[in-house]
């Protein structure tokens, strides 16, 4: 059992510190801090989402993110970056690594100068512990890292207020 909890403990301190050293190598590549950066901890996550009662639309969101333990937002401005070549190639860098350590492509987009990468771990009906990367060539690059766990099927039925298909995610 003590074996088991160890495992746990280290893989979910792994994936902390694998979203904190890659927002870490985006602003030494960058040269800048990231413009907005949010970091939320289980304490105020619950917090935030007591707040959805009165509101059904957000009930139902509060369901799909309540297994979320650590949500971290960065947004870097790369309207000044020179270094877009070495930006993208350090993000499919990190994308190959979290692949090798079990996590699954849910979506990767490449259109002239955009990027988006959605991975994590899929494990039944959950996904476990998401990072999203958005990335518009001379514009910004947002990292959104989830440590936690979140429901697909409540997430399916909250994006069809927004016209999100998760089918695909659903059947797999």
């Amino acid at each position: 059992m003590k074996k088991i909890l160890l495992t746990l403990l280290l893989s979910l301190s792994i994936t902390a510190v694998n979203a904190n050293d890659f927002v870490d190598d985006i602003k030494d590549i960058v040269g800048s801090n990231p413009q907005v950066n949010i970091n939320l901890g289980t304490g105020l996550i619950s917090t935030i989402l007591a707040f959805a009662d009165n509101d059904e639309d957000a009930k139902e969101a509060a369901e799909a993110l309540s297994g979320l333990d650590k949500l971290r937002v960065s947004v870097f401005d790369l309207s000044d970056n020179q270094n877009s070549q070495e930006l993208t190639s350090l993000i499919k860098d990190k994308m190959s690594d979290l692949d090798s350590q079990g996590y699954e492509q849910i979506v990767t987009v490449k259109e002239d100068d955009e990027m988006v990468h959605i991975i994590a771990k899929v494990n039944g009906q959950l996904l476990e512990n998401v990072m999203i990367v958005v990335m518009e060539d001379d514009d910004e690059l947002v990292v959104l890292s989830m440590e936690g766990e979140i429901d697909v099927k409540q997430l399916a039925q909250l994006s069809d207020g927004f016209d999100i298909d998760l089918e695909d995610i659903l059947d797999s």
